[in-house]
C-alpha cells in the first residue's frame, strides 16, 4: 500500500478532529470486535453524498478526499478524512443522508465499518466514551464552521489564506519550528477557493514571494510569517 503522507515526512500529525484515539480503549476495542473492515482502491466511493449510510467507519490507513456541493451545482473541497478519523456517525444516529461524498485520494484505504447497534452499544454502557463521542462530534462541526468562514470570504486572496488557513488547522503536519505542511496539489486549492488554478496559482506565487509559504511536489508549506499574517489581518466585513 502507497504510504500516508505523513509517514513520509518528519513532522508530526496534527490531530484536531474527531478520530478515534479520542474513545476509550474499550470503546476502540468494541469496534474492532464488531466492525467490519474493507479495503478500497483509489478513487472508490466510501460515503456518498445524498444516501444515508449503512455504517459509521474508522478509517485506518489511507486518505479520502471529501466533496461537497454549493448551491449552485459546483464541486467544494471540503478537506480529507485522515488515519484514524471516525466519520458518518451523525449521519447513522440520525439516518440523515450524508452531505458529502469521501474518495479514496491513495492507492487503497482500509475502512472499519460499524454500525448502528454498535454505536448504541457505546453510547448506553461506556459513558467515558459517550462523552468522548459528543466531544468528537462537536469537533467536527467546529470544522464545517470553519468551512463556513471560508466560503464567506469574497476576495481570492483572502479566501486562499482562509481555506490554506483552515486546512492546515485541521489536516496540516506540524513542524517544531512552526510550520505546517500540506499535502494537497493545487487543482484540490482552487476547488476549494472556488476560482481557476491559474488564478490560484498566481496567488501562490505571491505568497512564496513573501516568505510565507513553501511549494513542493504536491504539498505546501506555511512558514510562521504565514500565521503573523494571518493574526495581523483584520476581521472579514
Amino acid at each position: 500500500m502507497e504510504e500516508h503522507p505523513a509517514a513520509l515526512s518528519p513532522f508530526g500529525v496534527k490531530t484536531v478532529g474527531f478520530t478515534a484515539q479520542h474513545l476509550t480503549e474499550d470503546a476502540r476495542a468494541l469496534l474492532r470486535q464488531k466492525g467490519v473492515v474493507r479495503r478500497y482502491r483509489r478513487g472508490e466511493e466510501v460515503l456518498q453524498r445524498h444516501l444515508v449510510p449503512t455504517s459509521a467507519a474508522w478509517l485506518l490507513e489511507g486518505r479520502l478526499r471529501c466533496v461537497g456541493l454549493q448551491a449552485d451545482g459546483t464541486e467544494l473541497h471540503c478537506g480529507w478524512f485522515m488515519p484514524q478519523d471516525v466519520f458518518a456517525v451523525d449521519n447513522v444516529l440520525l439516518s440523515q443522508k450524508a452531505r458529502l461524498t469521501a474518495l479514496v485520494d491513495t492507492a487503497e484505504a482500509q475502512v472499519l465499518h460499524f454500525s448502528r447497534e454498535v454505536l448504541s452499544d457505546i453510547l448506553m454502557n461506556m459513558p467515558e466514551a459517550g462523552i468522548a463521542m459528543s466531544v468528537g462530534l462537536s469537533r467536527r462541526m467546529q470544522q464545517l464552521y470553519d468551512i463556513i468562514d471560508v466560503i464567506g470570504q469574497r476576495d481570492l486572496t483572502d479566501r486562499l489564506r482562509a481555506l490554506l488557513a483552515c486546512w492546515a488547522t485541521h489536516h496540516g503536519i506540524a513542524a517544531v519550528d512552526g510550520s505546517v505542511e500540506l499535502w494537497v496539489v493545487q487543482s484540490e486549492l482552487a476547488v476549494g477557493a472556488g476560482a481557476s488554478r491559474q488564478r490560484v496559482h498566481m496567488e501562490l506565487q505571491q505568497l512564496r514571494d513573501q516568505g510565507e509559504i513553501e511549494l513542493g511536489y504536491r504539498k505546501v508549506i506555511l512558514r510562521p510569517a504565514f500565521f503573523r499574517k494571518m493574526q495581523d489581518l483584520p476581521p472579514p466585513r
